[in-house]
């Protein structure tokens, strides 16, 4: 090696000396991003943290200066560590960054109750990511301790220490005066996002006004009903069903056997979709993709208002107590009834309770009715969303148990899906009670019945819950019951199906002509085309 070499590497041994109590901070911090963060947004994000670790190469020979600096530094590297253990539990819970559409819906229709019950469903990764930031803060403490206890010299700035503290300066300017790469500065970054869940909470609230322009946009579409229009449909929405785990479509376990007995009685007139896919792993966007054909930003027409004004008394009957859903779409209706009053996770409030309501309903004398049924499903904890008694696969060690075990599958995750799959069991008798109700009005009834969102339940890796990042998060069931579904080439229920499109479908089947009605997006036509959700994963849409 040549003595400029040794030269080089013996300063570089001495600054580590000198300085590895920050070294030792940083490299705790490092941590946390690459676990957290992809690779481009590691190297941005530690160019910002940059002006505390420089803050820590020149330490003031004054005790107020250096009290200053530890404050500083402190103060960045809790910040840091903590948005790092947030993002962390976020991707490890949701797979999904805070700055994400469903995330940031879902805090802002989040109560403190539910937000306490969320954390105590995912404990174990509340304390994986517990103790990793408090781990990582102690680490960063102890060693910013050393470095006020133990003073050593400024770097001197010659040479090539000058140039590449310069090239360092510039990018750190360059990386505060760019917005698009500022804005990740967790401090920055963690206001503008409580200020946008605050904003979406505030919109939520006044949303008034926007159910009266609703109302206008829709009388202007002139939508007016078809001969041959149903006087009754019931569109039945589901919670985090998964059709992967229905017997109905082909799940081992015999989850659904009074949907597969309807299969059988109903011949051709039921109709089941084998490929329904939802464009969103969260509820409350996914209800507006439906409900605003697919426009969810701008909004320009609702399912609901666009019934009313065509003549159809509308419905709403809910099991979920939501503020987000009662003032953005039930509202809308002429009748309301939101049965359940314990918000949060641990609501034990059970689907069967809608169908005394939807019996009401069904004997209205309105010459049209769109009677809409909100169910809970299966929305965690599973456990909570069947009665106690009714727990067929509780404790159960099939095929399935043996192959999620084979697979690595935590036991956690397989006691989870034994519960999810009892709830799946539950909520087909609530769903066939539903159809069977529709039946006894005869031909001059229509049946949808669908859910908002998939459900992952240990099918990739241990995640079990809502999920952005893998297709179980958005694969959901599609049944249709009416007069003219046997009319349909059998062809229709293998297409896949996009429930943002499905609101053509359903006005399709309420006989409604309106001038915003696409028949490319309505399953039900023969011009229907099939077009590929961008979804933030690659899906098999024909499975």
């Amino acid at each position: 090696m040549s003595a400029l070499g040794h030269a080089l590497m013996n300063t570089l041994a001495s600054q580590l000396r000198r300085l590895w109590p920050g070294c030792l901070a940083l490299t705790a911090i490092c941590l946390a991003w690459v676990l957290a963060y992809d690779g481009k947004r590691i190297f941005q994000i530690g160019v910002l943290a940059l002006p505390a670790v420089l803050c820590l190469c020149w330490p003031s020979r004054h005790a107020g200066w250096r009290a200053l600096q530890v404050g500083f530094v402190g103060t960045m590297g809790l910040v840091f560590i903590t948005d790092a253990a947030v993002r962390g539990f976020l991707l490890d819970v949701y797979e999904a960054s805070p700055a994400s559409a469903m995330v940031i819906t879902a805090v802002a229709n989040t109560t403190p109750q539910e937000m306490t019950e969320f954390m105590a469903m995912n404990g174990p990764s509340v304390w994986l990511w517990g103790f990793f930031a408090l781990v990582s803060l102690c680490f960063f403490i102890v060693s910013l301790a050393r470095w006020w206890t133990t003073p050593s010299p400024p770097l001197k700035l010659a040479g090539w220490r000058l140039a590449a503290m310069l090239l360092v300066l510039t990018v750190v300017l360059v990386s505060f005066v760019n917005k698009p790469w500022r804005q990740h500065h967790p401090l920055l970054f963690w206001t503008h996002w409580v200020t946008e869940v605050s904003s979406l909470r505030d919109q939520w609230d006044n949303l008034g006004e926007q159910r009266q322009r609703l109302l206008a946009n829709a009388q202007a579409q002139n939508p007016h009903i078809t001969a041959g229009a149903p006087d009754t449909l019931l569109l039945v929405i589901s919670e985090s069903i998964n059709r992967g785990h229905m017997s109905l479509y082909g799940y081992p376990r015999n989850t659904t056997p009074a949907l597969m007995q309807l299969e059988q009685t109903e011949g051709d007139q039921l109709g089941v979709f084998a490929h329904a896919w939802s464009v969103d792993a969260s509820t409350v966007q996914a209800l507006r993709n439906f409900f605003y054909f697919g426009h969810a930003e701008d909004q320009p027409q609702h399912l609901m208002a666009l019934a009313s004004k065509a003549g159809y008394e509308t419905w709403w009957i809910s099991n979920h107590d939501d503020l987000a859903i009662d003032q953005e779409h039930a509202k809308l209706a002429d009748r309301v009834h939101m049965l359940n009053k314990t918000p949060g996770r641990s609501g034990v409030s059970l689907d069967e309770g809608t169908l005394p309501h939807l019996a009401a309903a069904l004997k209205s004398q309105a010459a049209r009715k769109l009677i809409v049924v909100h169910l809970l499903g299966t929305h965690p904890h599973y456990a909570l969303r069947h009665p106690a008694t009714r727990t067929p696969f509780n404790n159960v060690k099939d095929d399935i148990y043996q192959a999620l075990k084979d697979q690595g599958r935590s036991s956690r995750v397989r006691d989870l899906r034994n519960d999810y799959d009892s709830a799946i069991h539950y909520h087909d008798e609530v769903v066939a009670a539903t159809l069977n109700m529709t039946r006894t009005l005869g031909n001059n009834a229509s049946w949808v019945y669908f859910s908002d969102h998939g459900q992952e339940v240990g099918h990739v890796g241990n995640h079990v819950g809502h999920s952005a990042a893998t297709a179980d998060g958005y694969r959901v069931p599609l049944l249709v019951w009416g007069a003219g579904i046997a009319n349909l080439p059998p062809a229709t229920f293998s297409q896949p199906v996009r429930t943002d499109w499905l609101g053509h479908s359903v006005m399709h089947l309420l006989g409604i002509d309106w001038l915003g009605h696409l028949p490319e997006k309505n399953v039900l036509d023969t011009r229907y085309r099939w077009r590929a959700p961008p979804l933030p994963m690659v899906a098999d849409f024909a499975s």
